[in-house]
């Protein structure tokens, strides 16, 4: 079935990347980096514990910089968890003028978004690894969870952020503790919650290219224990794809949300929040452009005759047909927190309704090719979360409970056109119509024990039973003369049942209460699925669990009177039976396929710096060095134009493309690199306040850069996309009680141009064809905001 453009799965290889040199390296980076943070602790150690004294002796303020989480369920500060976090608050996203979660990658460089044609298919990605696949039963590798509730799909994710209290960006396997799956981490968002005073509070701006953004706040005290909080906003944007065929721009932003919370503490150890939310999403999405069209193949003289330049900077399209995504979603929730003073009971129950409609024209040309290519999604989904949390600081901590969930998931998907090229009397289509069930239940629970002073020992383990069910029907589309060739027509039924025992252990030694280190081994778990990309019999092909085994050891250390936070991270992990697609290009049209890849490797170092060394300035660095790459990931279909190999030819390199049969040729994917995973990922950061008088100005700097990605698995050095940096920027002028501000703020400053991603034409295709997503970062923009503020303890 093809209904998207997946890059998720796609990843350029570096030849040997198998070897025992390469492993070797691997060994030698980690080895290396545990002597220099552990050199780096007791240095650090000593110098705290002087600046302690010195704090002590003079009084300093020395919590400038602390950042309170909830990695560990629990609200802690960040520098005591011992996992590897990247916290943003509300207000840091509103001066960088991020509303969208798809740029949470500026400020987190270890986490990455996979861009794809719609919504179903999207998905983020942490230290290399993600899940971006267009299979319904398929979960994310990446777990996204907004206010303790988990989300089954990424789409419900890409939603304004609005009125948010913290962005918590949790790496490595996570779904110890966050509802469920989650191998590869964790986007942890929490809203601010109401307070007891009457306040409002509103954002509008403008940018270039019609960019407008809105947002509107009211807190209401409805008695001394009980308060609501209302958060609207609204985003438009320009589309950057021009249709010349229908005249016409797409690849546009047009979405809205509402959030209501109440809050209420009818005794003081007992608060009832409940949460209800709306949002709606209806956009002109998401197209692609010719990017590599050599004149010798049909698509580049379609696209001539269309009157198209291809190029890495193509904005032009003839679609004959619409590019639309539409997308709504809305839920409640009820969280209710007693303390019983041993421990803190919590309840979280909730309602998810995901409601999407997309289609797109993939040979993007005035033919009929595929005139319908189009996918509706139904997605009903309810949680309950149990959890016991004991206070903090004794020489016994604990948290436990238990975690159910259902999600009913209905789909169709069609696809209808002549599949040729000539005019063609005939019109062939397939419809697949799908019933998709999961249900999982766990137990977990984390224990830590302090046996000295400064020492403390951390077991954690989670118990999962899960069931993915799927009915299907498969057969010809309405109007069509027959089914699509090589598509099943028929009942389809698919089920798999497991259970799993996943955990993690961790050592944490303080040297001081500011210099922390932690080594932890942790094993993770996402559940089965079912392929309903490539069905051609009545029983789909099961996707085996994706369990991932992480090392990692971790510094945090707080210098200087805590002004300075210096933090650094190495980790090694091995995913087995990493949950992939591949795209079969032997079959008309070509197709996505959703398969186990054998095992896959992430190998790395994080470190992030904050620091205010004088009076009003903030400086700031974050840093990831990645190497991740496929292990074991064996006859995959090999890209356009790959030099094929006799039938019978015996493989002396991953790298070959061989006949396996007379109409299939195949190759490894073993040592290419994971795709759109960059090696290096940076992002420095500068802010500065000045006061005059009873008014503040301020000014910040951030640079984001990201090295070269590749976007195929097979390898294809036509979907390489090279590094880039961006450049933002903002001044705001108002009064110190905040009651407004005026702001002026730049993306992309230096014009760099970059893509989402690259990849072969799904229809059409041909050696030496290639397409893009374009960006809608990729060009310098510029505008200004207004900030209001009334009432409340500002």
């Amino acid at each position: 079935m093809l209904d998207r453009c997946d890059p998720a799965t796609n990843g350029r290889g570096n030849s040997g990347g198998g070897s025992i040199m390469s492993r070797r390296t691997s060994l030698r980076l980690v080895a290396l980096t545990t002597v220099a943070v552990s050199q780096f602790a007791v240095i650090a150690a000593a110098a705290a514990q002087q600046a302690d004294e010195a704090a002590q002796a003079t009084g300093a303020d020395r919590d400038s910089l602390e950042i309170v989480v909830t990695a560990q369920k629990r609200v802690e500060r960040l520098q005591d968890v011992p996992i590897a976090v990247s916290a943003v608050s509300g207000d840091q996203l509103e001066t960088l003028n991020i509303n969208d979660p798809r740029d949470l990658r500026y400020v987190a460089p270890s986490l990455n978004f996979s861009n794809s044609a719609n919504v179903r298919g999207e998905g983020f990605s942490i230290r290399g690894v993600g899940t971006a696949v267009f299979a319904d039963t398929v979960e994310q590798s990446v777990g996204t969870v907004i206010d303790g509730v988990p989300l089954a799909r990424a789409g419900q994710a890409v939603a304004d952020l609005v009125d948010i209290e913290r962005v918590e960006v949790l790496r490595g396997p996570q779904g110890m503790l966050f509802g469920k799956n989650a191998s590869a981490g964790v986007i942890s968002i929490t809203t601010k919650a109401p307070q007891f005073d009457n306040s409002f509070e509103g954002r509008i701006s403008y940018g270039t290219y019609d960019e407008i953004k809105a947002n509107a706040i009211a807190n209401v005290a409805l008695a001394d224990n009980a308060a609501i909080r209302v958060a609207y906003s609204q985003t438009k944007r320009d589309g950057i794809v021009r249709n010349i065929f229908r005249n016409e721009m797409v690849n546009d932003r047009d979405s809205k949300s509402v959030r209501a919370k109440l809050r209420w503490e009818p005794t003081s150890n007992l608060s009832i929040n409940l949460i209800g939310d709306w949002g709606d999403s209806d956009q002109l999405c998401c197209a692609w452009t010719a990017r590599t069209a050599p004149v010798t193949t049909q698509f580049g003289q379609l696209n001539a005759a269309a009157g198209i330049t291809p190029g890495p900077r193509n904005l032009e399209m003839a679609a004959d047909q619409p590019f639309f995504q539409e997308a709504k979603t809305w839920g409640a929730s009820a969280q209710i927190d007693f303390d019983a003073d041993w421990a803190t009971f919590t309840s979280i129950t909730a309602y998810r309704h995901w409601d999407e409609f997309d289609g797109n024209d993939p040979d993007i040309l005035p033919i009929n090719y595929l005139r319908v290519n189009n996918g509706f999604n139904l997605l009903d989904q309810y949680s309950q979360e149990l959890r016991m949390t004991s206070p903090s600081g004794g020489k016994f901590e604990w948290v436990g409970g238990a975690f159910l969930s259902w999600s009913k998931n209905q789909n169709r998907s069609e696809q209808t056109g002549a599949l040729a090229l000539l005019p063609a009397p005939l019109e062939l289509g397939s419809v697949f119509t799908s019933v998709v069930k999961n249900e999982s239940a766990a137990i977990f629970g984390q224990l830590s024990y302090s046996p000295i002073e400064r020492l403390k020992l951390i077991l954690g383990a989670r118990y999962t039973a899960e069931k993915v069910e799927m009915d299907a029907v498969a057969g010809p589309a309405p109007g069509a003369l027959a089914g699509i060739p090589g598509r099943f027509v028929g009942l389809v039924h698919g089920q798999q049942s497991n259970t799993n025992l996943s955990g993690r252990a961790t050592i944490q030694y303080n040297f001081t209460r500011d210099v922390m280190l932690y080594a932890t081994a942790a094993r993770g778990y996402k559940g089965p699925g079912i392929d309903t990309l490539g069905i051609v019999r009545a029983t789909p092909d099961i996707v085996q669990p994706e369990i991932p085994t992480s090392y990692e050891l971790g510094l945090r250390s707080a210098l200087f009177n805590r002004t300075t936070i210096f933090n650094v991270t190495a980790f090694a992990t091995d995913f087995k039976d990493y949950q992939a697609s591949s795209f079969d290009t032997t079959v008309t049209p070509s197709r996505f396929l959703v398969t186990n890849a054998g095992k896959l490797r992430t190998r790395g170092i994080e470190a992030e710096l904050q620091t205010r060394p004088l009076a009003g300035l903030a400086l700031g660095a974050s840093v990831a060095y990645i190497k991740s790459k496929f292990a074991d990931f064996k006859n995959i279909s090999c890209y356009s134009g790959q030099t094929v190999l006799p039938l019978g030819t015996p493989r002396t390199s991953p790298r070959q493309c061989i006949l396996i049969s007379p109409a299939q040729a195949v190759t490894f994917a073993d040592g290419n690199r994971l795709p759109n995973s960059p090696r290096l990922t940076y992002n420095l950061n500068a802010g500065y306040e000045h006061h005059i008088g009873d008014f503040r100005i301020d000014t910040a700097l951030n640079w984001f850069y990201r090295s070269k990605v590749s976007f195929d698995a097979a390898g294809n050095p036509a979907t390489v996309q090279g590094g880039y940096g961006v450049l933002n920027g903002n001044i705001g002028f108002g009064p110190d009680n905040d009651s407004w501000r005026l702001s002026f703020f730049a993306r992309n400053i230096l014009d760099r141009h970059f893509v989402n991603v690259v990849f072969v034409q799904p229809v059409i295709n041909s050696p030496g064809v290639t397409v893009q997503i374009p960006s809608p970062d990729a060009r310098r923009l510029l505008g200004v905001a207004l900030d209001v503020k009334f009432g409340g303890n500002r």
